[in-house]
């Protein structure tokens, strides 16, 4: 536990958790007392090993929140011509199937290296970086034709590069006593992020579909 989280020896809940993880490591070394590990906790402690976990779970959130919220807001409003419907929905197929085919290769690349926490979080910005130039490109059409789907290639590229280097750094960071359970815990971090993209998503196609004097909208621009 002390080998990711921040070092404070006056924390008597770091304590409490600490000597959990002893009693584990000194009896036989299996799968049930791994569980056991965290199961063991109290409520409080469960909750402070949660919070311990923000630099994992924040890259997660983020650029999960970034890419969800671009692909239901941003990319639904751009077509050639935007105007046209199936112009609309004929970019949005495409995108998706760019970013679906990012994600393959980073996904499946990603155990060929290990990214530190700086590129973790560089990715991520990056991912808030796309979300802006794509509501830029929808709203104005400085940058619109079809060479918009590189940058969709790369959205899934970041996003499977944040996801399975973040797992990855958990299996390897986290005490084994601990790694179910931080695994299990963080899955919330891209569950929410995704969540709260959805409901964003709707917002932010709105205003675009207003921008670009598109009706259909589900639910009005807030600005």
């Amino acid at each position: 536990f002390r080998s990711y989280d921040d070092d404070d020896d006056d924390d008597d809940d770091d304590d409490d958790i600490n000597s959990i993880i002893d009693v584990a490591n000194d009896q036989d070394d299996n799968h049930s007392i791994v569980v056991n590990a965290a199961a063991d906790m109290t409520l409080w402690q469960q909750f402070l090993l949660v919070l311990s976990l923000w630099r994992f779970m924040a890259p997660l959130f983020t650029v999960f929140a970034a890419e969800y919220a671009m692909q239901s807001g941003t990319w639904a409003a751009i077509g050639f011509p935007v105007d046209s419907e199936s112009a609309r929905d004929n970019f949005y197929e495409y995108a998706g199937w760019l970013y679906q085919f990012g994600v393959l290769i980073s996904r499946s690349t990603g155990t060929l290296y290990e990214a530190p926490f700086y590129l973790l979080w560089a990715y991520s910005i990056l991912q808030v970086l796309l979300l802006i130039f794509f509501y830029i490109v929808a709203a104005t059409q400085f940058w619109y034709n079809w060479s918009l789907l590189v940058p969709c290639f790369v959205v899934g590229l970041l996003g499977g590069s944040v996801y399975v280097q973040s797992y990855t750094r958990i299996s390897r960071d986290v005490p084994k006593e601990l790694r179910e359970f931080s695994l299990t815990a963080c899955t919330m971090a891209d569950t929410v992020g995704v969540v709260m993209a959805n409901v964003c998503g709707l917002y932010i196609q709105s205003c675009l579909f207003r921008a670009n004097s598109i009706p259909g909208a589900v639910v009005e621009c807030p600005v």
